[in-house]
């Protein structure tokens, strides 16, 4: 599986947003949409990759503090599918996070995940973005 693309859709004002079909297919029927803890952004990930991510943390973290990183990953987090129409709805609290209002939003693919942005906070991300670093990046690790 593999997401990739921009695409630009209105979030309406039921905080409903259009996911791309290329999307939907790749991502399943149900998705887990959850905070990026780096940066102003949501993670849209199928639920076998949400599954594959949650164990990966949980397996580094020290049994003593399981439940306290399972409440801060959950809690705000959103299980849920689309509509007839495409859409998924997104909570207040999600919105907050992405600094999200009505208006245009970029659902970027990023492999294995999608990424849901506002589209100030993308376009301030793609405006920093340095590709002769990046691209040493790639080179250190022969990619």
């Amino acid at each position: 599986m593999s997401l990739c693309g921009e695409f630009r859709h209105s979030l309406d004002a039921k905080n409903r947003l259009f996911i791309p079909a290329k999307h939907r297919e790749k991502l399943g029927d149900t998705v887990m949409v959850v905070r990026n803890l780096e940066r102003k952004c949501l993670i849209v990930y199928s639920l076998e990759e949400w599954e594959k991510y949650k164990d990966s943390v949980l397996a580094k973290i020290p049994v003593s503090r399981r439940q306290d990183i399972n409440r801060f990953l959950f809690r705000r987090s959103l299980e849920t599918g689309y509509d007839n129409q495409g859409r998924i709805m997104l909570t207040p609290e999600l919105l907050a996070h992405a600094e999200m209002e009505r208006g245009t939003a970029v659902i970027v693919g990023c492999g294995y995940y999608a990424e849901i942005w506002s589209e100030k906070n993308f376009e301030e991300i793609v405006a920093n973005e340095n590709a002769e670093e990046l691209n040493e990046l790639l080179r250190q690790y022969d990619v």
